[in-house]
Order: C-alpha cells, then structure tokens, then sequence
C-alpha cells in the first residue's frame, strides 16, 4: 500500500511540475510579443512628437513671419503644412498661432 501511495504522489508532483514548466513555456512568447509590440508603439510615439514638435517650430517662424507682414492668419496658406503628416500638421497649427499671436502683440 505505502508503494501505490508513493507512486500516486510522485506521479501527481511529475504532472504538476510538467504543467508548470509548460505554462512558462507556452506564455514566454506572448510577454515577448507584448514587451515587442510596446516598443513598437513607443517608437510610433516618439516619431509622433518628433513631427508635432517640427511641426510647431515651423509654425511659430511662420505665424510671425505671416503677422510681420500683415498677412491674415492662416496655416493653410503654406506649403509645409499642406504636405506634412497629420502631426506636423497639428504641431504647426498650434505653432502658427502662437507665433501670430506674440508678434502681432510685439507691434
């Protein structure tokens, strides 16, 4: 009898120990995928703010340069902002109005 109960328990510990190690091994290459698809995204982020921050610096020079020369304020009328992404679009919106407003107040 102490033989059966023996061989039960071992095989039970064999089982879980198989179970346990085959966990780790099917779930390793999902965390990876996640800890891959993060990277992927914070790259996307980045190149995202790289474009809005070009995007605003452009805007800025050319809001001030459209409200020194008295033209009238809009974005639209540059060949920057017509041909750039959607982020550089935006960065050079809120660049453009910035840079409209400080000058147009400087005068």
């Amino acid at each position: 009898m102490n033989w059966q109960r023996l061989k039960k328990r071992l095989t039970g510990a064999v089982l879980i120990l198989v179970l346990v190690l085959g966990s780790g091994v099917i779930l390793q290459p999902t965390a990876e995928a996640q800890i891959w698809r993060r990277g992927r995204n914070d790259r996307r982020d980045y190149e995202r703010r790289e474009q809005m921050s070009k995007g605003y610096r452009d805007g800025l020079d050319r809001g001030e340069e459209d409200a020194r020369d008295r033209r009238r304020a809009d974005p639209n009328n540059s060949e920057h902002y017509r041909h750039g992404n959607s982020s550089y679009r935006e960065g050079f919106r809120r660049g453009y109005s910035e840079g409209y407003r400080r000058y147009r107040y400087r005068r």
